[in-house]
């Protein structure tokens, strides 16, 4: 596959060289609306290519979250007992918390960390004292 020039690269109406990430196929109508509104959503770099599956996982369950939900403000007592679309409700909240975490979609997620560069700076005489197995304070103690 030949280079493709830097001039070709295709730009977003942000600046931003990312292009969104698309859809996988194996996604309902419903799903895919929920795939795309979370995709729209957020800043185009939040996400990486890497996030797909995640993504996709993300907007599953929101939609079964959604329809056990439903079933369980139709009927949450059937028979004197619980739903069964009850503990499939919450496992599907516990599934998008988890994945929402994953994903840095909590409010939470949107502030920015400090990033590793920003971090102080270990000195080099520090480092190859740590390297040796030596600490200087010992021996400015004797």
């Amino acid at each position: 596959m030949p280079r493709q020039a830097a001039a070709a690269v295709t730009f977003a109406a942000n600046g931003s060289t990312r292009e969104l990430l698309k859809p996988p196929d194996d996604l309902d109508q419903l799903e895919r609306a929920e795939f795309v509104s979370l995709v729209v959503g957020a800043p185009p770099s939040h996400f990486l290519p890497s996030d797909l599956p995640l993504l996709a996982a993300y907007a599953k369950a929101v939609v079964a979250e959604r329809v056990a939900a439903g079933e369980l403000a139709a009927a949450y007592v059937i028979e004197d007992k619980p739903s069964p679309w009850l503990p499939i409700w919450q496992a599907k909240v516990r599934a998008l918390t988890t994945l929402a975490r994953m994903l840095s979609l909590s409010p939470g997620g949107r502030v920015p960390s400090k990033s590793p560069k920003d971090a102080e700076s270990v000195s080099y005489y520090t480092r190859m004292s740590l390297l040796e197995g030596r600490r200087d304070d010992e021996r400015e103690r004797n």
